[in-house]
């Protein structure tokens, strides 16, 4: 409990102390996004981004030298999707790697008996349970000037922080009481769709990744919710509104029908 009231106060006392102006022109360079938020929306998203900084450590790998860009750029794109969560900082993240393109990680299957099919797999992005995050600073980038179509590492990765705050990483987010049985249902149903465009070989809102779980599914089309709203609503309007109430905001009311891509 004392912890708890500690951790409230310093947390109070960073998010009132003046955000630098060097670092709002970071935010606004590197996040897309920021250009488009109401003046309390970027006044909050600063404060949270404030404390981000204060409690999680940045570390490079590879030669990645870890810079204020670096970590305002990153922080930036996971404050916009906590927008509508209130003062979440995701306690169980400690530390963020980054490396300076895409890498590998260890990967096995079994076949059965003592054996087992081992091999290195590229990732943009991973998430720990031990509680820390790795991230490819190229895609990085792409994502918070929204280079890539609907999709962005960070957020995908923090997708995975919401959906585990109840313990598991299985595409069900934390949601109110007495609403996780029917969200669950329509969810499926929306999967369901996903799939089956797939397999027939129509166009889909996002990456055919997202079939691969229903974790990676929650993940890939908060992507595109927070990316390209807009599109999301053409394939599939109730997959918005759930996602909407997942995140507890809804993008489609600032990001522009057609945001142009920033180029520098």
């Amino acid at each position: 409990m004392l912890f708890s009231w500690l951790t409230s106060r310093r947390r109070r006392r960073i998010r009132a102390a003046a955000f630098p102006p060097a670092w709002s022109e970071m935010l606004r360079r590197g996040v897309r996004q920021v250009e488009w938020l109401s003046a309390d929306e970027r006044s909050r998203l600063e404060a949270w981004v404030a404390v981000f900084l204060a409690e999680k450590r940045f570390e490079g790998c590879r030669g990645m030298a870890i810079t204020d860009e670096v970590r305002l750029v990153i922080a930036g794109q996971a404050g916009i999707t906590t927008l509508g969560l209130g003062e979440r900082y995701f306690d169980r993240l400690r530390s963020i790697i980054v490396h300076p393109d895409d890498f590998r990680v260890p990967n096995s299957a079994s076949l059965g008996g003592d054996l087992a099919l081992e091999w290195q797999e590229e990732r943009l992005g991973e998430t720990w349970t031990g509680g820390s995050m790795s991230l490819a600073w190229p895609d990085v980038v792409a994502g918070g000037r929204m280079r890539d179509g609907p999709r962005s590492v960070v957020i995908h990765e923090f997708a995975h922080q919401l959906d585990g705050l109840d313990g598991e990483i299985d595409g069900v987010p934390p949601l109110p009481r007495g609403r996780t049985r029917g969200w669950v249902a329509e969810w499926d149903a929306c999967r369901e769709r996903f799939e089956a465009a797939l397999d027939e070989g129509r166009a889909t809102a996002f990456d055919d990744y997202a079939a691969e779980s229903a974790a990676e599914f929650f993940a890939v089309a908060s992507e595109c919710f927070f990316q390209d709203p807009h599109r999301l609503v053409r394939h599939d309007r109730r997959l918005h509104e759930l996602l909407t109430e997942a995140w507890c905001q809804d993008p489609l009311t600032r990001v522009p029908r057609q945001a142009r891509v920033r180029r520098r």
